[in-house]
């Protein structure tokens, strides 16, 4: 299956600028809604996106539009394969966690390799943002360094629908991936590899 026909089965428009996913929808909504409220992240650096609070795990379609999005925009590179794989090194990001197995540890934390100290926000767009970043959101307004703010949880509940499951299924069928979610950088590159096995 070759991208054009997978972007279609997805209901991915070409104009990603365009583009407006209804799940993506309540939660794109609901930050407006808090940035009316001045409760929004101008003047915060980020520490959500740091090692210090970041555990994010995304859904082989949330990968893919994001991978989506950087060959569109020619940002799929060797050097930024080479800092996703700098950032699985160094937080241990492709070993198992401490243990027996027994007891849950949690999730490891890692500093996204999209964020970037010396610009305030996050280089990607919300319309191929993951879902559990949009939903982070501050509670009071003036946050500098994430004292106050949460994971807006019951609208990422609402993204649990057969629709997006639908949409999972077609990818890890079309490009045998068998994983539910990883980190952000493992699964980029986990997707990018099912791809290239898939071409070859």
């Amino acid at each position: 299956m070759n991208m054009s026909v997978l972007r279609q089965q997805l209901g991915l428009l070409p104009d990603l600028a365009l583009r407006s996913h209804q799940p993506r929808q309540g939660l794109l909504e609901l930050m407006t809604k808090l940035k009316n409220e001045s409760k929004d992240c101008s003047l915060c650096t980020g520490t959500c996106c740091s090692f210090v609070a970041n555990s994010m795990q995304i859904t082989p379609l949330e990968a893919f539009e994001i991978y989506d999005y950087l060959l569109r925009h020619r940002l799929w590179t060797a050097d930024l394969k080479a800092k996703f794989q700098d950032c699985i090194e160094v937080f241990r990001l492709d070993k198992p966690l401490p243990g027996d197995g027994r007891r849950s540890f949690g999730r490891r934390t890692y500093t996204c390799p999209f964020y970037a100290e010396s610009c305030l926000g996050c280089p990607l767009p919300p319309s191929v943002k993951p879902y559990g970043c949009l939903a982070f959101n501050p509670i009071a307004s003036g946050v500098r360094d994430g004292e106050a703010c949460r994971s807006y949880t019951e609208k990422l509940e609402q993204l649990a629908s057969e629709v997006l499951q639908s949409k999972n299924d077609i990818i890890r069928q079309a490009f045998a991936i068998d994983w539910l979610k990883k980190p952000i950088p493992v699964a980029l590159l986990a997707l990018d590899n099912a791809i290239q096995r898939h071409n070859s």
